[in-house]
């Protein structure tokens, strides 16, 4: 928790942080390894009736002092609205839990579970879901020469162009730093790479404009792969798969979409006539 700053708060909102970041600390100090924000069974509910203090009140301070850990139960004779209140808190706490704080986009963990429901839906049904893990070119050079600032403002643009293109069952990602994800459930290669182009052809032509007035363009480059259900998959090999593509379209040039082999034409006979061109052709549709 941040220290108060005392000189915007009244006596008693002093007090209550002073109370709440005294407490945490001594709570913690033996602790600090599960009050650093991991993830553990082990939790632990304080209540404490503070007099005088309302729910508006609360949501300043919350706002102001990053208070988001600190649950609160008005009590004001009105079940009905405090009940509410907890309800939003959840709700804007699942909220963060699974996106990501700049670009609003899924995180890491949200991308995961659903990435890992969608192979289990398309083992289930032998339908396909494609990913395509998408990379910023050159992204260290634009926070060294316009400054971190301009480069949120990028992410955020490149998350909304990703944002635009996607329907309403697909999930876009953002996997941390200048790293973004597509998972395109019912989506064979011809129809994802459609996709994929549209967002490289429009992050293209997108202009940024930098805190001195400058303006430039990015680049984006991407991994394509597709599952169709019929062998056994996990979320790291899919993953996998779709970077060693990513990786080959970086070493290629850039600006481009590289599409991975196909796990599932390994379960092609190998008494087949048909070539491995033409299995591409047929698991890509």
């Amino acid at each position: 928790m941040p220290m108060p700053n005392n000189n915007d708060l009244t006596p008693n909102e002093s007090a209550l942080l002073k109370e709440m970041n005294e407490l945490q600390q001594e709570l913690c100090s033996k602790v600090t390894e599960h009050c650093a924000g991991s993830e553990d069974e082990a939790a632990l509910w304080v209540c404490r009736l503070f007099p005088g203090v309302t729910p508006s009140d609360w949501e300043s301070l919350s706002a102001q002092n990053a208070l988001h850990e600190w649950l609160t139960l008005p009590l004001d004779g009105s079940a009905a609205p405090n009940v509410r209140l907890v309800q939003r808190t959840l709700q804007k706490l699942s909220y963060e839990t699974n996106h990501d704080p700049l670009t609003s986009l899924a995180n890491r963990r949200s991308f995961d579970r659903m990435l890992d429901v969608e192979i289990e839906r398309a083992r289930r049904n032998k339908s396909a879901v494609s990913l395509a893990v998408l990379d910023l070119d050159d992204f260290k050079s634009v926070n060294d020469t316009y400054g971190h600032t301009t480069g949120d403002e990028v992410l955020v643009g490149v998350a909304g162009q990703l944002s635009s293109v996607i329907r309403r069952y697909d999930l876009a990602a953002r996997f941390g730093g200048e790293e973004f994800a597509l998972i395109l459930p019912g989506t064979g290669l011809v129809k994802a790479k459609r996709v994929l182009e549209r967002v490289l052809s429009a992050i293209r032509s997108q202009t940024f404009t930098a805190e001195d007035g400058s303006t430039f363009s990015i680049t984006l480059s991407g991994g394509l792969t597709c599952y169709k259900g019929t062998i056994d998959m996990s979320v790291k090999k899919l993953v996998d798969l779709a970077d060693e593509a990513l990786y080959r379209a970086k070493a290629e040039g850039k600006d481009q979409i590289e599409v991975s082999r196909i796990p599932d034409i390994d379960m092609v006979p190998r008494q087949s006539l048909v070539q491995a061109n033409e299995k591409q052709f047929l698991f890509g549709k």
